[in-house]
């Protein structure tokens, strides 16, 4: 006889895409919150088990579950409310999380009434105290960081300990049925190691982990990467910190202690071009990094200031050229419609890129979260637009895209166009990738890559699949 679960963790239908996703890591920590807490708990990924509509409804049912949990970001909320109306009918409860829930979490019951509570901030304290309550009967207040229609609401604080938190049930999800689109191989998982970012830049969302920085010590941190290589076979994986080499001795120590154990495993991580040096770069090397992510933003000196990014061009050209002279692979995240920019200024960041040698290139119109300095000038000046304007792998068809003065929607998009094609169309950048992938063994999805970003240069699809990258949280900082 089959255990009906007391709680499914659900990521609704979406639009096919070309990318394979990555794991849920938000939905996968508080699962496993809740399996210590005692609960029975499944999750249903429509995106990797590639479940439409009537299959996802048919999952869901059949597992029969009372409460059913979702999450999603801003940018979503269409998808939120999807999701929510196909489940309402087959649960007793629907129960929504993440920065959405959070951030609006005043208005995001009376937004979604198919939700009948959220939990507001870092899920894994408040997810399991709202079964609780549910199942005492709901007396009393509802526990700190679940909001319910027509009770209190008080805030909860976020673990300060972050080593005593349960790790994400990984095993509750098909590993194999994943992907990262900058992996050297597979299978992969995602993972993070800190919480928080102290820095100020006016377009990031810190809804959920706040501007105080938390970490995981190096030795719990390698534990954990230890396991998933010997428990789930995983040989990448995507460390999604919001800046990851914030403290150096805490990334040497975890460096040497997966060199130390011999822990077979490639990896990628987000970092400000203050945080590398070429020292830390040949460490992490050794340690199995493979890519590392900086947030660019853009080649203007006078648009990093504007961003309060607290960064400049030399130090991203040093950053760039350690990561290139230890072997590591570099990202650049890239916004496009900086106020202060034109189209023709804009194009001094793609110099910047081709002159950097950097690997690989995320152009993206800028979106920023509600909440954040520049949402609010851009509200107050009248900036954005409902857009479809978007790259080759942005997750929406349509947008809030931020359009100042000087940009039209066309102005965007052919900027794009000529950003993505004067980047990745380059015959010397197309021969070092299919060098570099054919001894990966990434050459297939890698010219994949190419084929689509070819395709939409040259005027084909307009519709993307993947992560947004203006819309990212701080992970860009």
């Amino acid at each position: 006889m089959v255990t009906r679960p007391d709680v499914v963790l659900v990521r609704g239908p979406q639009k096919r895409s070309w990318l394979p996703p990555v794991p849920p890591l938000g939905l996968l920590y508080v699962a496993g919150a809740l399996e210590a807490s005692g609960r029975r708990v499944a999750v249903v990924d429509a995106a990797a088990e590639q479940l439409d509509d009537a299959a996802f409804r048919a999952r869901v049912k059949a597992l029969g579950a009372p409460v059913v949990g979702l999450s999603g970001m801003t940018p979503m909320r269409g998808r939120i409310s999807r999701t929510a109306a196909l489940v309402r009918d087959l649960t007793d409860r629907v129960v929504l999380g993440g920065v959405h829930a959070t951030r609006f979490s005043d208005t995001a019951l009376d937004e979604f009434p198919d939700v009948d509570a959220l939990v507001v901030g870092e899920g894994e304290g408040p997810a399991p105290a709202l079964l609780d309550w549910w199942g005492g009967g709901e007396s009393g207040a509802p526990p700190p960081g679940v909001r319910v229609r027509g009770r209190p609401f008080v805030e909860a604080s976020p673990p300060k300990d972050l080593d005593a938190l349960p790790r994400p049930a990984r095993h509750l999800v098909p590993t194999e049925a994943y992907g990262y689109l900058f992996q050297t191989r597979g299978p992969i998982t995602t993972f993070i190691s800190s919480r928080g970012c102290p820095f100020r830049c006016t377009f990031c969302d810190k809804t959920i982990s706040g501007s105080p920085w938390r970490a995981r010590s190096a030795d719990d941190v390698v534990d954990e990467l230890e396991d998933v290589v010997g428990r789930h076979g995983v040989r990448y994986a995507c460390i999604f910190d919001d800046n990851f080499t914030l403290r150096r001795s805490r990334v040497e120590a975890i460096c040497e202690e997966l060199i130390r154990r011999r822990v077979d495993l490639h990896w990628k991580c987000e970092a400000r071009v203050d945080g590398v040096t070429l020292d830390l770069c040949r460490l992490m090397k050794r340690a199995g990094c493979r890519t590392i992510a900086f947030g660019i933003e853009s080649g203007n000196q006078e648009s990093l200031d504007f961003l309060r990014k607290d960064q400049d061009l030399g130090k991203m050209r040093g950053a760039i050229a350690a990561a290139r002279s230890a072997g590591i692979e570099t990202v650049g995240y890239v916004l496009v419609g900086i106020p202060g920019e034109t189209p023709r200024t804009t194009l001094r960041t793609l110099d910047f890129a081709v002159q950097t040698e950097m690997d690989f290139i995320q152009f993206s119109t800028l979106s920023p979260f509600p909440g954040t300095d520049l949402y609010d000038l851009a509200q107050a000046e009248g900036w954005f637009v409902e857009s479809n304007v978007t790259n080759p792998v942005d997750a929406e068809e349509r947008r809030a895209t931020l359009l100042p003065p000087g940009w039209s929607e066309a102005d965007l998009d052919r900027t794009l166009r000529r950003l993505y094609g004067g980047f990745y169309l380059r015959p010397r950048w197309l021969a070092r990738q299919a060098w570099r992938a054919g001894r990966q063994g990434t050459l297939v999805p890698r010219a994949k890559l190419g084929l689509r970003v070819a395709k939409w240069c040259l005027g084909g699809d307009r519709v993307g699949a993947g992560r947004a990258g203006a819309a990212r949280s701080v992970s860009s900082a």
